[in-house]
């Protein structure tokens, strides 16, 4: 039997834990609202969102600009490559997954050189992290590794 004390603290926790919930909710909508209104034209068409932990916005960011700055660099007389529309952004195998249609080599490397960013950083803080195994794989720095493991011990 669960005590009273047991009961509050395990209402205190879920209550703390949808409000924690809401705010990392705010704080995405926030942030593809951002990108969406700073790159109108690569978030122009349908995409399925930004599917990965807040650790890797500041490198989705970072290639978002880099391939608008690219494309308006190079498209300043006529259109010498194709604008960019995202498809798709998610974290698959531990990695980053950057889906677009249009650009030109230049951006593919861009899109290589931020998964190899994204292989080295935390998804959960923007740490240095390296990709762990164990159940799903997930590139998490040892704090995060640790948490995620007391929490698979933990049932929780």
């Amino acid at each position: 039997m669960i005590s009273a004390l047991d009961q509050a603290a395990i209402a205190i926790t879920a209550k703390e834990s949808l409000m924690d919930q809401d705010l990392e909710y705010q704080e995405y909508d926030a942030f593809v609202k951002h990108l969406e209104t700073t790159y109108p034209q690569m978030f122009a068409g349908k995409y399925g969102g930004i599917e990965c932990a807040a650790g890797w916005w500041p490198i989705i960011a970072s290639l978002c600009a880099s391939i608008q700055h690219h494309l308006d660099w190079k498209n300043q007389q006529s259109e010498v490559v194709p604008q960019v529309t995202v498809t798709q952004i998610k974290e698959k195998f531990g990695g980053l997954r950057f889906y677009y249609d249009g650009g030109d080599d230049e951006i593919s490397g861009m899109v290589t050189m931020a998964a190899a960013w994204a292989s080295h950083t935390c998804e959960e803080c923007g740490a240095s992290g390296v990709l762990r195994h164990g159940g799903w794989l997930k590139t998490l720095c040892n704090t995060h590794h640790n948490l995620r493991e007391s929490r698979k011990q933990s049932g929780v």
